[in-house]
């Protein structure tokens, strides 16, 4: 335990020592910077994003032909991975974390970027919106402590679970089979067919797998999908969302040695 106790630590701390140093080497978000992030979209982004970051490149076509996801468009400044509220711009920080580890199963990683390119195309990717020009959101808490996955706290989350109705797109076991999945009523902002993510496999999990991960999705949503916020139905009663997160967490146990 106090091994396992020394290695979170010390994961914890390394991650911070990461985000410390891309803050350090955070360019100043002026044209020199946007001409330089606009050369490194050219060459990394436009094939999916398009030239005028509508979403609309040629690849784009082959990823969600008739159905989301498609690439992202940056002109509508509606992000599905923020830490903010639902309706508000992600942060910087957002953006170079989904820049920085990708979006399993649809955006690869540019962690082979530097520090210095990652944040001289997050500059231009802004200039598409205008909601950038407004003032920055700050990210939801998170509230704290957490709370153990015991099987009271499993059985807490489960009846949680199927009061919000999360069966309705994620199914009884969570692998999206709901009956909303099932007669493809699921849309996207844009109007295509969506499909509710599979519980029971954490790959699918494109904000994350934590429990920290999985508490932020569900207080933030995912704008432009059927994915609401929930932090409003748990003002004060935050604990009631770790008994969500575990039972979430449940349906995707981790296979150990």
């Amino acid at each position: 335990m106090r091994i396992r106790t020394l290695v979170a630590i010390g994961a914890g701390l390394a991650m911070l020592s990461v985000a410390s140093y891309a803050h350090a080497v955070k360019p100043e978000d002026n044209q020199a910077t946007r001409e330089k992030g606009k050369q490194i979209y050219d060459q990394a982004c436009l094939f999916c994003h398009g030239a005028e970051g509508k979403g609309d490149g040629p690849a784009g076509w082959f990823i969600g032909r008739y159905s989301a996801p498609r690439p992202r468009d940056f002109t509508t400044g509606e992000y599905k991975l923020r830490t903010t509220a639902s309706g508000d711009a992600p942060t910087d920080q957002d953006l170079f974390k989904t820049v920085t580890n990708g979006i399993p199963g649809f955006m690869p990683s540019f962690d082979g970027l530097h520090v210095e390119d990652r944040w001289a195309v997050i500059a231009y990717i802004k200039s598409f919106s205008d909601v950038f020009q407004q003032a920055p959101a700050p990210p939801l808490p998170i509230g704290f402590p957490s709370i153990p996955p015991s099987p009271e706290s499993l059985t807490i989350g489960g009846t949680l679970y199927r009061s919000l109705e999360c069966s309705t797109c994620h199914g009884p076991g969570g692998v999206g089979d709901g009956p909303l999945a099932e007669t493809g009523d699921l849309r996207d902002g844009i109007g295509l067919r969506i499909a509710a993510a599979d519980l029971t496999s954490r790959a699918s999990y494109k904000n994350g797998s934590s429990p920290r991960d999985i508490y932020r999705t569900l207080i933030t949503g995912m704008d432009g999908t059927p994915m609401p916020s929930y932090a409003g139905q748990f003002v004060g009663k935050e604990e009631q969302l770790w008994h969500v997160v575990n039972y979430i967490l449940s349906l995707s146990p981790e296979v150990r040695p």
